[in-house]
């Protein structure tokens, strides 16, 4: 066992309805962005305060301000431009798929006014693979290395420009990774993230999966050059024999998918499980998808679940 347990969001929060508000009005030109720009400052105060009041080891500040996982890329990086509305997996939510004419160019630090800044900061970032999966890629082969390497490159580059007040963790969605797993050797994902490692010295960094079982991917994600591997706790086979080495684990034990409450000591049982076949020497618990699946006050009440399962697990 570990002995170690650290909570944390693990993606967006929901906006609270005076911030959804604010931005329909902003869009109608009902009030101007001097007054959006406020309520944002306002609702990103309100989830810091949640993160802190629930002993959340990273904060984030909830990433209100991104419309989606890809959004701020489709913005600030030249050949991404934002591509039709496209519905995110099997979810109910949506975001303008990118369009890659060519290999990106990084915004020179843009990055920094839309990730949290510090030790105890959380990046959340998409990873290369899944970025490349769910874009339009007309420069090269859909899948192809090339991309994903170009991806990973960028994404590298946006890291390093935040310098040393980068966050002191560093977390990649690859929902992809567990959903449609690449075919055959993974060699070009490794070498994604061998850049992002070199990018993230000093940070903690992870890859987070969820909307699929993680399990017959697990070895393979072990060789990701990476401290944490994260995976949806519910759906997850965890196969025996797989050994993690020094590497941690995130545990997705919140789904946003519906309102009901988990149940603390049934969820302890399955951290428990996890542990004792992975022998990770720390465990990360967190939401699976982002709770901005949820209403704002249905996410707050989810979130209220980790330091209850910290309780029933002990430590």
């Amino acid at each position: 066992m570990t002995g170690t347990y650290r909570t944390t969001l693990t993606g967006a929060f929901p906006r609270p309805e005076a911030l959804v508000q604010a931005t329909r009005d902003l869009d109608r030109g009902r009030i101007p962005p001097e007054a959006a720009e406020a309520a944002f400052q306002v609702a990103e105060t309100e989830v810091r305060r949640v993160e802190k009041d629930l002993g959340l080891d990273t904060v984030t500040g909830g990433y209100l301000r991104w419309s989606d996982l890809f959004r701020p890329f489709t913005q600030i990086w030249s050949g991404v431009s934002a591509g039709p509305l496209t519905r995110f997996f099997e979810t109910n939510t949506f975001y303008r798929q990118p369009v890659l004419e060519r290999p990106p160019t990084p915004g020179k630090g843009a990055l920094a006014g839309w990730v949290p800044r510090g030790k105890d900061a959380r990046a959340v970032l998409p990873g290369p693979f899944t970025f490349a999966a769910l874009s339009d890629i007309r420069y090269a082969p859909k899948g192809s290395a090339s991309a994903i390497l170009d991806l990973a490159t960028a994404l590298a580059a946006e890291i390093s420009s935040l310098g040393a007040d980068r966050p002191g963790h560093v977390q990649f969605q690859e929902p992809m990774l567990a959903y449609a797993p690449p075919k055959g050797d993974l060699a070009e994902v490794v070498e994604a993230y061998r850049r992002l490692a070199t990018a993230s010295v000093g940070s903690v960094t992870s890859v987070w999966t969820y909307f699929a079982d993680a399990g017959p991917v697990l070895d393979q994600a072990a060789r990701l050059p990476v401290d944490v591997v994260g995976f949806d706790l519910f759906e997850s086979t965890i196969p025996q024999g797989i050994r993690l080495g020094s590497k941690g684990i995130g545990l997705g034990c919140l789904d946003p998918t519906t309102t009901i409450a988990e149940e603390p000591t049934a969820v302890a049982q399955l951290v428990r499980a996890a542990e004792a076949a992975l022998r990770p020497n720390v465990v990360w618990l967190g939401p699976n998808p982002p709770l901005d699946l949820l209403p704002f006050e249905s996410a707050v009440a989810k979130l209220q679940l980790l330091p209850r399962l910290r309780e029933a697990l002990g430590r």
